[in-house]
């Protein structure tokens, strides 16, 4: 299959329905449009030297007495995507919710289903709580199988949910991934963090804060989707945020105000994930190309 065909699902991504199937091809067909190729694999091109001959220059060659010597192809046009692109799902028991479970759990497979579909690039996963550790590396292939093994590992249970350890150890991956001789210095790197979003800074909102900017200066883009449970009354955008200076109470202010990360997603609905994800890729590919 062409890298820029989203055709059926033969390639071993994690379909549970004919729902979850149709989100991950809308969300390939909205990401084809965004994530530009970035790898060249294909030969074109007149020149006088190159990989391989291009035959149809041979006849014109000779017949010129070997004067019109352009006659090699190049790889210059891009085809193939080349990111590095790990999603970050919570395993705290604040997310134990069914109805946020499902959500975080649908969010994952439809992500790495549509990513793999595109041909992306490398596919990781990771999950965090108390720490964070990886459930399916850079490079290692994604299928069927190893969607079913990555979702049976998340137990939602565990009590605490460090963003610094996730931060971390995702700053180390890329940072790895990039170093590698066998890499390419120039992969673009996103992280997609998949949580409820409350209570961000129980570690310190200055060491939060610190993590956070140590992963902007390694050079990968950060996506917030903040997943919630559709029929909650209450909403992480209804939540307010004391703010004290001296021991006096300053403001009153939205906890979104203060929230650590740029760019987020709110989503209650996940059959909006292709729009709302697409949207928010749309603004990491731009700037990545700036």
């Amino acid at each position: 299959m062409a890298a820029d065909s989203c055709g059926p699902a033969d390639r071993g991504e994690s379909p549970p329905g004919e729902d979850h199937l149709q989100l991950s091809h809308q969300l390939c067909e909205q990401l084809r449009l965004i994530l530009e190729p970035t790898k060249a694999s294909k030969l074109q091109g007149d020149f006088k030297t190159g990989k391989r001959l291009n035959m149809r220059k041979i006849i014109p060659y000779i017949a010129s007495q070997f004067k019109k010597d352009k006659i090699w192809l190049r790889r210059v046009k891009p085809n193939k995507r080349e990111f590095q692109i790990v999603v970050a799902l919570d395993d705290s028991s604040s997310m134990a919710d069914n109805k946020s479970r499902e959500m975080a759990l649908s969010s994952l497979s439809t992500i790495s289903s549509a990513l793999t579909l595109l041909e992306v690039g490398q596919i990781g996963v990771l999950r965090f709580g108390k720490s964070a550790e990886v459930v399916h590396s850079l490079g290692s292939p994604w299928s069927q199988s190893a969607g079913l093994r990555i979702q049976n590992q998340f137990s939602f249970e565990q009590k605490e949910t460090s963003l610094i350890s996730l931060l971390n150890l995702s700053t180390q991956l890329f940072m790895s991934s990039s170093s590698s001789a066998s890499r390419n210095l120039s992969v673009s790197q996103l992280l997609v963090i998949v949580s409820d979003g409350r209570g961000v800074f129980h570690e310190g909102k200055e060491r939060v804060m610190q993590a956070v900017r140590r992963a902007r200066q390694a050079g990968y883009f950060c996506l917030f989707l903040i997943v919630e449970n559709p029929e909650a009354k209450d909403s992480v955008l209804d939540i307010r945020l004391p703010v004290f200076s001296g021991g006096k109470l300053l403001s009153i202010d939205s906890y979104m105000e203060h929230f650590p990360f740029g760019h987020y997603i709110v989503l209650r609905d996940v059959s909006t994930l292709p729009r709302t994800l697409s949207d928010a890729l749309r603004q990491w590919f731009e700037l990545v190309m700036s």
